[in-house]
């Protein structure tokens, strides 16, 4: 592995070329000063070695001493035992660059600390509400948590009760996939949610089964999605839902006519709305609490996503799924 190898030799030469830090620097004079240089005829003196402790070929060596126009300090030598010697000094001026300069995103000033997880916290203006919800059973509120962010994710991309439930909360019952989809079976079922309420709710969360906690969490789960679903039709034209937050009572209206959508929200602070379907988003804000209005053109059968932001939200919206019934 002599010149054949993966390291250009352009890079090994900046390499060489360029003065070690201190740490780094060999002990001892590398190359003759430029005085002594100039006091000394050519030929007097024999091509210092590139490397120190390498000693050149003979054959190498009359091969230089046949090439008028050699250079040993450029002449790489032979790769296959300097290699690692480049190859650490490599690495050392690589954690120095790091070390000195840190490389930065191109959004990024300066070093700047990001937590390893997204903190509860940071959406607790949402939470209010969730102790209003009419679900059995004393659900804790970091579950409570962890469901609302599910129910977000999820709402858009699946439809069917059953396997929305199940998606819910298959993050707090990992490894189950059977057990949930025979609970998420049973309360998909309205008859069920009515008949069970009252005995769930003789049930404590932290001290019931595993399958009566499965069957708590999709209740919840289901009164997350009930409180963030509008559904309107040219028959029943307008619905309207609300959620309690920190800031206040925000307020949430959707009115379909005429092939248009209109959706009307009372923001308790300042904040934003952003009305998303598949062709077309529309988006308004405000600095103040107040009322704030989008329209889009539609039609039956169409989804639509409303995210809703307040200036206390640190940018994690409030999700509405907004229907256009047949």
């Amino acid at each position: 592995m002599n010149r054949d190898s993966d390291i250009p030799e352009d890079l090994l030469l900046k390499l060489l070329l360029e003065p070690l830090a201190a740490d780094d620097s060999p002990s001892g004079t590398r190359f003759s000063s430029a005085a002594n240089a100039e006091s000394v005829e050519p030929e007097s003196l024999p091509a210092p070695p590139l490397y120190p402790g390498y000693e050149s070929t003979p054959a190498a060596s009359t091969d230089n001493a046949s090439n008028a126009t050699y250079n040993p300090v450029f002449d790489s030598g032979d790769l296959s035992t300097v290699q690692p010697h480049f190859e650490a000094l490599l690495k050392r001026r690589l954690r120095q660059e790091i070390t000195h300069r840190p490389p930065l995103f191109p959004w990024e000033k300066g070093l700047q600390d990001y937590p390893d997880t997204l903190q509860s916290g940071a959406a607790s203006i949402w939470l209010d509400h969730l102790k209003n919800l009419s679900v059995p059973g004393g659900v804790p509120e970091d579950v409570l948590a962890n469901l609302l962010n599910q129910c977000q994710q999820v709402t858009d991309d699946l439809h069917q009760t059953g396997r929305r439930l199940v998606a819910a909360v298959e993050s707090l019952f990992p490894n189950q996939p059977q057990t949930l989809e025979y609970i998420a079976g049973l309360v998909a079922r309205p008859a069920y949610r009515s008949a069970q309420t009252e005995t769930l709710a003789q049930v404590d969360y932290a001290s019931a089964s595993t399958q009566q906690q499965v069957a708590l969490a999709m209740l919840a789960a289901q009164s997350i999605f009930e409180a963030l679903s509008l559904t309107v039709s040219e028959v029943d034209s307008t619905q309207e839902q609300t959620w309690l937050t920190a800031a206040g009572l925000l307020s949430v209206q959707a009115t379909y006519s005429n092939s248009q959508l209109e959706v009307r929200a009372v923001l308790p602070a300042g904040g934003s709305l952003v009305l998303t379907s598949l062709d077309e988003t529309a988006g308004s804000e405000r600095s103040t609490p107040g009322e704030l209005v989008l329209r889009l053109v539609t039609h039956p059968g169409a989804l639509h996503r409303l995210d809703v932001s307040l200036a206390q939200s640190q940018g994690l919206p409030l999700s509405f799924q907004v229907m256009i019934a047949d």
